[in-house]
């Protein structure tokens, strides 16, 4: 092969990528921002979310089948996370950490026994009607789960009632974080009406953010009290490994089981998103290799100081809408994540959390929003989905997946049985 073809091949791939840049560095933008929410969301210090969204993520991005794909901190999975390691321990804490990763390396576990076993279609089964199901309970939770850091209050309880209850009985509220998180709201939503909906959360984080530092020059930090997020201990050494206490078998355990809902839940997202990207971009399917690379990436953020993620659907979505077309978006905005964190880290510590609860209201309206589907001419499937829903509030994401399967054999054996007749 001559220098001439070699220069050809090299611009053809030049050009091929060049369409990736700007949705690469859109998704640079939308990570960071859900990075640290998605974290905090899990209990776990802020970096954790940040290692993640770095090789884990790269990872599940080369490994996995869908070009346009981007994974990394997840909704459903920080819920499952926080539900899971709060039994055992404080959040942010040694202890909490540890449970995490644990979590999180079972989860990979399981999801490359999906991968093994070649079940991913068995994930595609589930109606549209339990996965919005599953989508608008998620929404739900994540907004009762805000209402503590909103109010200034610190949340013990586990389920969004009792959460929500805390938060509201606690009589010494401090109501500056509700007005930064007002701000945070409200600029995200202005930021959708005036068609600028891929930047809508971080613009929220960044009017949440001004609208403290404002408060606290006019009043005084004495007054407002904001807590902020500290400086972020990134660092080169990033290896973990997550122990295991024979003497507390009760955690292990836990820690299996709530991997295994972790692995679920994030493998019927790939399924969802493989199915969806497949018919935007006319590419064909294949879920076991999708859950390969979340496989992959959770194993690599047990060991990398991450927690357990999945695809994202606003990631993703925004990613195709930005024109991604292949995997160079995703490698991209990796690189350009690293780098703005390599340069700004003493200035993201400034981030007050009140603004990134902000940032999580919009997420859960957001999801919330699923319920508009609901298929009031079918009232099988309104039933499918508004248990779903109900299951994932009081029950959990996982005991959601499960109703939700459970309803759809049932009326599946229904129609087979009045179709016999």
């Amino acid at each position: 092969m001559n220098a001439d073809t070699l220069t050809r091949q090299f611009a053809t791939a030049i050009a091929a990528s060049r369409a990736d840049w700007v949705p690469g560095l859109l998704a640079a933008l939308l990570t960071l921002p859900q990075a640290i929410a998605l974290a905090t969301l899990a209990g776990m210090p802020v970096e954790h979310g940040l290692y993640l969204s770095l090789l884990p993520a790269l990872a599940a991005t080369l490994i996995g089948h869908s070009r346009v794909a981007l994974s990394g901190p997840n909704t459903a999975a920080s819920i499952l996370l926080y539900a899971s390691a709060t039994t055992f321990a404080t959040p942010g804490s040694p202890g909490y950490v540890n449970q995490v990763l644990l979590t999180t390396f079972f989860a990979a576990i399981f999801q490359f026994a999906f991968f093994g076993l070649r079940v991913g279609k068995l994930f595609l089964d589930l109606p549209t009607s339990v996965t919005q199901g599953i989508i608008a309970g998620t929404g739900a939770l994540i907004l009762s789960q805000q209402a503590g850091p909103l109010l200034g209050v610190v949340i013990n309880g586990q389920g969004p009632i009792e959460s929500l209850g805390q938060a509201l009985a606690y009589d010494a509220k401090n109501f500056w974080p509700l007005g930064v998180g007002a701000v945070a709201v409200g600029a995200g939503l202005w930021s959708k009406r005036r068609r600028l909906g891929r930047y809508h959360l971080l613009i929220a984080l960044g009017a949440g953010w001004a609208a403290a530092d404002l408060c606290d020059v006019l009043f005084g930090s004495a007054t407002t009290a904001f807590e902020r997020l500290g400086r972020m201990d990134l660092s080169m050494n990033f290896v973990s490994v997550p122990s295991v206490d024979l003497t507390e078998l009760v955690a292990l355990f836990a820690a299996i089981s709530d991997g295994l809902a972790v692995a679920a839940v994030g493998s019927l997202q790939a399924a969802i998103m493989s199915r969806t990207t497949s018919v935007m971009l006319d590419e064909r399917m294949h879920v076991s290799r999708d859950i390969l690379g979340q496989a992959t990436m959770n194993l690599l953020a047990t060991f990398t100081s991450g927690l357990a993620g999945a695809t994202s659907f606003n990631r993703t979505l925004a990613n195709v809408e930005a024109g991604a077309r292949g995997r160079a978006a995703g490698v991209i905005g990796v690189l350009a994540l690293a780098l703005g964190l390599a340069l700004g880290r003493d200035w993201l510590a400034r981030i007050p959390p009140a603004a990134i609860s902000g940032v999580l209201v919009l997420v859960g309206i957001s999801l919330l929003s699923s319920l508009k589907s609901l298929d009031r001419k079918h009232p099988r499937r309104a039933v499918e989905m508004l248990a779903t829903v109900a299951a994932a509030i009081f029950l959990g994401l996982f005991y959601a997946v499960l109703v939700g399967a459970c309803l759809t054999i049932y009326h599946r054996a229904l129609d087979r049985d009045e179709s016999d007749r």
